[in-house]
């Protein structure tokens, strides 16, 4: 099903899986992984009703971490944030070290405005897994809009140099804080690396523009 999906040969894999899931006479992981499949292909109630059908199945077998990661972000993109939040806190409580439930957790906690606990939650999983670059992102995002650009510029430069390329915003909000402490250069330098990754990046474009102009 991996191979058919990777070649855009949906439809097969869709097939495939369904037989799986068939076969499998509600196998826990089998249905997981078909919400999975309905959840990349943009079918977000398909992937919830597998995945509820994978927990019934389950009974009281522990799910596997990929269910509550899959199962939240169909809620999600649902605007079922609620719903989300709460299968994230139950996946963390499963799986304490799993930064990437802690990190979506923190993001859906931001966008519903509990933005302390959502720093909380960063700060405790970046301290495990100082290595995802994501959790830095998310970090520096939150300072940025709280204002608090000093702690923003630290964590968008652990995420430059663990992943440079994960993202124009980085870069551009980079800018943004080295033209607060009057460093222009440096801010155009910053701008022009958003605009490398994203050559639609009308903001970054602008900036440099205008700091042409200056000169």
């Amino acid at each position: 099903a991996v191979s058919h999906e990777k070649a855009g040969n949906l439809d097969q894999a869709e097939a495939i899986l369904a037989d799986a899931a068939d076969r499998g006479a509600g196998d826990p992981p089998i249905l997981t992984s078909w919400g999975v499949f309905a959840l990349r292909a943009g079918r977000h109630d398909k992937a919830i009703k597998r995945h509820d059908a994978a927990r019934a199945a389950a009974d009281d077998k522990q799910l596997n971490a990929v269910w509550f990661w899959a199962r939240s972000l169909a809620a999600a993109a649902l605007d079922r944030f609620e719903d989300a939040v709460d299968v994230l806190r139950e996946g963390i409580e499963a799986f304490p070290d799993n930064a990437v439930l802690s990190n979506n957790l923190a993001a859906l906690l931001d966008l519903l405005g509990n933005h302390g606990e959502a720093e909380e939650i960063l700060r405790a999983a970046w301290a495990e897994e100082p290595s995802m670059p994501q959790l830095s992102k998310n970090l520096g995002d939150l300072h940025y809009r709280a204002g608090n650009y000093d702690d923003a510029w630290e964590a968008y430069q652990r995420v430059v140099k663990l992943q440079p390329t994960l993202g124009d915003d980085v870069y551009f909000k980079l800018g943004n804080i080295a033209y607060k402490k009057l460093r222009r250069e440096d801010a155009t330098d910053y701008w022009r690396k958003a605009l490398e990754l994203n050559p639609k990046h009308e903001l970054a474009r602008t900036n440099i523009e205008t700091m042409s102009a200056l000169d």
